[in-house]
């Protein structure tokens, strides 16, 4: 199955009426469902993208950083990207990536070759799909990378429909954002991969990650 289609990103949904309780059960054990057949399948990769800025208000927004790890929180690439222009201050508050990180990180040329062999014939999860995957492959067609096949599931759709939080403005459920389960600093490509695998496994129940009472050391 090819990537979704640009027209479809960022993701929209048709609007639906508010489901009963019974049918609210019935969207969490599919997102239940979901998110153990993607820790189950080998070809899952989770992707997280940094960026200058958002591509709807600015057509030269680049990425800054990207990471992509595997269904086993395996690392497959972290990066820095060099942009090849400045970075917004509003940018680097909120990811703290300065152009001083980036001057000698490959750019996009390189690393989205990369990034484009890595992803082919996989299965892509992000959290929000409709940002990350679009800019990929908005670049990926900009630098003149072949686009691969490749297949896509968003994790933010699928968390806030485990969630259930209905959003009356929207007709639909409530956008939830990433928890920030795994260590380090929010905003950081290769956290919030690990923070959206963990998030996977809470969802289908597995608990395994979590610290327990045992393993808490007092000595300093």
């Amino acid at each position: 199955m090819k990537h979704l289609n640009l027209e479809s990103m960022p993701v929209t949904k048709t609007k639906t009426k508010k489901p009963a309780e019974p049918n609210h059960q019935e969207k969490k054990e599919e997102a239940i469902k979901w998110a153990k057949e993607r820790l189950n399948d080998p070809n899952t990769i989770i992707v997280d993208v940094e960026t200058t800025g958002l591509l709807k208000n600015d057509p030269e927004t680049k990425i800054v950083s990207l990471s992509m790890i595997n269904h086993k929180g395996q690392i497959l690439l972290a990066s820095l990207v060099n942009p090849e222009r400045p970075i917004p201050l509003d940018s680097q508050k909120i990811h703290k990536i300065e152009d001083r990180d980036v001057k000698n990180a490959m750019p996009w040329s390189v690393i989205g070759d990369i990034a484009s062999f890595l992803i082919k014939d996989k299965h892509v999860v992000c959290y929000n799909a409709g940002f990350d995957v679009h800019l990929m492959v908005h670049l990926f067609s900009k630098y003149g990378i072949p686009v691969p096949d490749f297949e896509v599931s968003c994790a933010m759709e699928m968390y806030s429909q485990f969630v259930g939080e209905w959003s009356k403005s929207k007709s639909d459920y409530k956008w939830q954002k990433l928890p920030h389960l795994a260590y380090g600093t929010a905003h950081d490509s290769l956290v919030d991969c690990q923070s959206t695998l963990l998030l996977l496994k809470k969802m289908s129940g597995d608990f395994s990650d979590e610290t327990s009472a045992d393993e808490i050391t007092l000595d300093f």
